[in-house]
């Protein structure tokens, strides 16, 4: 999730077109002995993928394995970005992560949904709980409904999970601050290097939040998810998994009432439950009621690797959460544009369908 400050202030096969950079330019992968950065490295090269090109969806089986780390509940383009995942038969969704603030209100919110649709395949675990760092919009729908069983801690769960999986097999769509796979590298980082990469939503490069979804500002923002966990992405940039990165720049792409009612009006499970959640977000924002699909982005990239193209950069994360370019190798892929029109008419069909 990221949110607008309003102060004055994909397997898609390669052959689907995505360019591949030249060797001297790919992402730092697992360095053999220490990273610079400060995260150990593997011991095996059976552990750990090798490091993806930038500019190239990681690859993967069809259909691909992911886990979604998001902060649902807050803002609205969580939800959208979950229901995503859900309605693409070309990914398999093996887990949900709940992270940052109240994250066993978040893990049971997604329960909710999960036991509504029929999906209760998918194990939904909590990571650890933090301070607010925003209105948690959505919570009465959140706690509604049977109560459901605690959700597992996500750090034993997950870990677990990638030491059990073939390394690279799972790609991790990271949509929240990065308080929980902050904490995963700080436990076991040999573990998530076996990820096939992480595809997330997070930083400002170029240009930053505009003054009306849809818009960026000429300057860079601070953008919430690094403000709230500058250290965690810090972390993850110097693990040597590849990273594919989706700023401000790639991420205002709004739903404008016509989108949302054209959404809402194919009456699918997943659009009826969009349906519902959208008054409580709408209601709260104290000015505009068009969110702004920024979670939406890292989801369409991994279906639809024509809808940005990455560009390789070295990410210099500061304390205060700034994500400016430095002059080091390449740490991920970052989109630094978005082709909206795609992303809108992903989401209709996608939803439409299912």
């Amino acid at each position: 999730m990221t949110r607008r400050w309003l102060t004055p202030l994909a397997l898609l096969l390669l052959s689907s077109g995505v360019v591949q950079a030249p060797a001297a330019t790919a992402p730092r992968g697992v360095p053999a002995a220490t990273s610079p950065r400060g995260v150990p490295a593997a011991t095996s090269p059976r552990e750990v993928p090798a490091a993806a090109s930038p500019r190239e969806v990681p690859a993967a089986a069809s259909p691909r394995e992911v886990i979604v780390d998001t902060d649902i509940g807050d803002d609205y383009d969580d939800a959208v970005a979950l229901a995503l995942v859900l309605a693409s038969p070309h990914l398999k969704l093996d887990a949900v992560i709940t992270s940052f603030g109240d994250t066993a209100l978040r893990a049971r919110m997604v329960q909710r949904l999960l036991r509504e649709i029929g999906r209760t395949d998918v194990a939904v675990v909590a990571g650890p709980a933090t301070p607010p760092g925003t209105r948690f919009t959505q919570s009465a729908w959140a706690a509604g409904g049977p109560p459901p069983a605690a959700a597992p801690g996500a750090l034993g769960t997950i870990l677990a999970r990638l030491r059990a999986e073939p390394a690279g097999r799972i790609t991790l769509i990271e949509l929240a601050p990065e308080t929980t796979l902050g904490a995963m590298l700080a436990r076991d980082p040999v573990a998530v290097r076996r990820l096939a990469g992480v595809v997330l939503m997070g930083g400002s490069v170029r240009r930053g939040y505009g003054p009306t979804p849809g818009t960026n500002s000429d300057s860079p923002s601070i953008e919430y998810n690094v403000r709230r966990d500058p250290a965690g992405l810090r972390a993850l940039l110097g693990s040597g998994v590849p990273v594919w990165m989706m700023p401000l720049d790639a991420t205002e792409v709004p739903l404008d009432d016509a989108a949302r009612q054209r959404l809402f009006a194919t009456g699918t499970p997943l659009a009826r439950w969009l349906a519902t959640l959208y008054p409580a977000w709408a209601d709260s924002t104290g000015g505009s009621r068009e969110p702004t699909l920024f979670d939406v982005v890292p989801v369409a990239w991994l279906l639809r690797p024509d809808v940005c193209r990455p560009v390789p950069l070295d990410i210099v994360v500061s304390p205060a959460g700034d994500s400016t370019v430095g002059g080091g190798p390449p740490d991920a892929g970052v989109c630094l544009d978005i082709d909206r029109g795609a992303v809108l008419s992903l989401l209709q069909d996608r939803l439409a369908a299912r």
